[in-house]
């Protein structure tokens, strides 16, 4: 009879690192209160688990440890969700779930994968009541991200296992991700095994700081403003930078390597078919560094080798092609030691300077046309802003130009969405929310002929704007009222809202120049108490709750908005009682509701006056990773921990180090970028790290807002 499966050497290692990981750096952190009463083999295994995904937050955002930590939520009520991780600039969330197996044979079953898709439709419909305080602590957060209609949503499933998923599984989460995708939200499935856990480990603690070389003939050389040498390498040279200094070489690029494109498969053909003459068929590379030294095997002369030793080395243009020379490494291996490459080195070694930013930018793009701009072209909307002079109102429409303040005028993108949810194609305005971008379409038919072809005149535009205002401030009101989906569809359905009440008024002489919009506008309150109840209740006859269709889907795809539509304004012209609002939607009588969002710390202590402008703040790193990755480069000019308090409520503090304004987050994620820290945070918590008289931003705010709040 067979003895139980042995664990693979290289598997065990990979264990026992994660392992030691999760001793050293989480167990401390985690909150283990829950299970005091539980046997120590128990409460063992939890804490590894609870560790493991702690560890996995860490690798996909960038957070310190104890920042990971804080997104754990696992324990009662916790929906088969272990840790929720929220990036509010790039709109992205992590839902993990976490399996710890000594043995490295944790998986995940087909009951555990529903539970887990589960717990996100209820974070989908804003159910945070059912959820543990963990969570619902970070309600807001969360609320905020999903509002934004491309908010992607990453399942990570953590596990000392292989890293394979059962098909049964897989197609459970298939199954939901087909309901959701293509509608704005995004939902994706990552699957971090053993080796993959270890891999982010060894990345972790890779030293960050590789040299390179490159033996350069027929050179120039430039002293300042800063140094320069350009001149001709060997293509293989180049090809072995990346074995040498792997990803880290492209970190200042505005792009990874793009893989097989037609651009790079170009150049491995142009490489194999004449290598001779491909230093003239290709642009060349720009290299920038933090140091370089100069070495001469012979005499110090140009049309004599030179042997340059980068530090800091990253190439910024040209990326694509030292990728692809690298993988001709091994393909053509024999054309490679052929062909030579111009190559620029510049050495930038102040630390402080925006010039390798600026090399970048304009080494790899121009500003990108969009389609706006060619509004701009569009004598049309000249005439509109000559119009909206007639009624003593500002009509801006050129990318750019500060919007005018509301109570004064609007810009164009304000009028075209209301114009949008005036149309009577449903279409527009469900496509407006997904991306306002899709107005600026041109041909047959594309939004902006749709809504300019006929001039619209600025009475009719400033009255549907007003009116578009009116039916969000309504809808505001009454979302505060609700819960769970209710409350979601007076968040995310505004534009299909505004466009029912449009057309419970009918269109016919909004054109006209003596249209009263007052009269109208008097009533927007009554038409959106009218219509929202209706669309709430046929969302939930013909899409929910009860069935497996994503409130997402629903109000994303423009079939579902169309009938939807239909069905309102037939009960509407037709006169049928408004039905009453689920009680289920409503916050009930003594219900605790949810605690107020606490506005940014710079906002709160601008507010208040307790600072005056030229205070100094300090810079303090918050977790022992981040003071190892910034101790040496902040030692090396004090003024980089050096910061002064302004008044400019959104760029409030000066930094020493180069003299220009930043926000506290803002600055932290500069100096990241200058101290060349490459596993840096995606996101921070700025006012955590400026500190005022030993205490930080964050927390003089946090007294002030819970003063506050007492006041009132």
């Amino acid at each position: 009879m067979p003895g139980p499966r042995r664990t693979a050497p290289h598997t065990e290692h990979a264990i026992r690192q994660i392992k030691n990981v999760l001793d050293q750096e989480f167990a401390s952190l985690v909150d283990m209160s829950d299970y005091e009463r539980k046997q120590p083999e128990e409460r063992q295994k939890a804490l590894y688990s609870r560790s493991l995904a702690a560890l996995a937050v860490r690798g996909l955002t960038g957070l310190g440890n104890e920042e990971a930590a804080v997104c754990l939520i696992d324990g009662r009520d916790d929906h088969g969700i272990d840790a929720i991780a929220v990036s509010e600039t790039s709109s992205r969330i992590w839902l993990i779930q976490s399996k710890w197996s000594g043995q490295g044979r944790a998986s995940l079953n087909q009951g555990e994968a529903l539970k887990f898709l589960r717990g996100w439709r209820l974070l989908e419909n804003r159910e945070f009541d059912r959820f543990n305080e963990r969570i619902q602590d970070m309600a807001d957060k969360i609320n905020a991200v999903l509002l934004d209609p491309h908010t992607r949503v990453h399942f990570v499933i953590a596990l000392t296992g292989d890293g394979q998923l059962h098909p049964d599984v897989t197609g459970v989460f298939d199954e939901a991700f087909a309901e959701t995708n293509g509608f704005g939200l995004t939902l994706d499935r990552q699957v971090l095994g053993t080796q993959a856990l270890w891999e982010q480990i060894r990345v972790e603690r890779a030293p960050e700081d590789i040299p390179i070389d490159a033996k350069m003939r027929q050179w120039t050389y430039v002293k300042t403003p800063v140094e320069m040498y350009q001149g001709i390498v060997s293509a293989e040279q180049v090809a072995r930078w990346v074995g040498e200094a792997g990803d880290g070489l492209f970190h200042r690029n505005i792009r990874a390597s793009l893989g097989t494109t037609d651009v790079n498969a170009g150049i491995l053909e142009s490489l194999a078919a004449d290598p001779e003459h491909f230093l003239f068929f290709h642009n060349g590379i720009t290299v920038i560094c933090r140091s370089l030294t100069a070495t001469f095997p012979g005499r110090r002369r140009q049309d004599e080798e030179v042997v340059l030793t980068m530090r800091g080395a990253s190439v910024v243009n040209g990326a694509q092609s030292v990728s692809t020379l690298h993988r001709a490494l091994q393909d053509h291996p024999d054309a490679l030691a052929e062909a030579d490459i111009s190559v620029h080195v510049i050495c930038v070694d102040d630390p402080s300077s925006d010039l390798p930013a600026r090399i970048t930018d304009t080494r790899n793009r121009q500003n990108r046309v969009e389609e706006r701009d060619f509004v701009a072209l569009d004598e049309t909307q000249a005439l509109i802003r000559e119009d909206f002079g007639n009624i003593g109102k500002f009509y801006t429409y050129k990318r750019g130009e500060p919007d005018p303040v509301p109570e004064q005028g609007c810009s164009v993108v304000e009028a075209s969405l209301a114009l949008a949810c005036a149309h009577p194609n449903v279409k527009l305005a469900v496509r407006a929310k997904q991306n306002v971008d899709t107005l600026w379409e041109r041909g047959a038919e594309g939004a902006y002929p749709m809504l300019f072809g006929e001039q619209p005149n600025a009475s009719q535009i400033w009255g549907s704007v007003r009116l578009r205002r009116a039916v969000g401030d309504r809808l505001h009101q009454v979302g505060k009222e609700l819960r769970g989906r209710g409350s979601d569809v007076a968040d995310r359905g505004d534009l299909l809202v505004t466009h029912l009440v449009f057309q419970s008024i009918g269109r016919k002489d909004m054109g006209a120049e003596e249209y009263d919009w007052e009269e109208t506008l008097e009533k927007a309150q009554d038409l959106v108490d009218s219509v929202f109840p209706r669309l709430l209740h046929h969302i939930d006859a013909e899409y929910g709750p009860d069935s497996k269709a994503s409130l997402t889907r629903t109000l994303s795809d423009p079939v579902r908005c169309r009938k939807l539509a239909e069905l309102v304004l037939h009960d509407v012209r037709s006169s049928s009682p408004v039905p009453a609002i689920d009680d289920g939607y409503r916050l009930k009588k003594g219900q605790r509701k949810r605690k107020q969002r606490r506005p940014n710390s710079a906002a709160i202590l601008l507010d208040a006056g307790v600072l005056r402008s030229g205070t100094q703040l300090e810079f303090r790193p918050t977790t022992s990773t981040e003071e190892e990755a910034m101790k040496g480069w902040l030692a090396e000019d004090q003024r980089r921990a050096q910061a002064t308090w302004t008044t400019d409520r959104k760029q409030t503090l000066l930094w020493e180090a180069d003299g220009k304004h930043y926000s506290p987050s803002g600055l932290v994620m500069r100096m990241y970028e200058l101290a060349g820290w490459e596993n840096s945070p995606v996101a921070v918590q700025g006012p955590a790290k400026w500190h005022i008289e030993g205490k930080s931003m964050a927390a003089h705010a946090e007294r002030l807002f819970a003063e506050l709040g007492d006041a009132e």
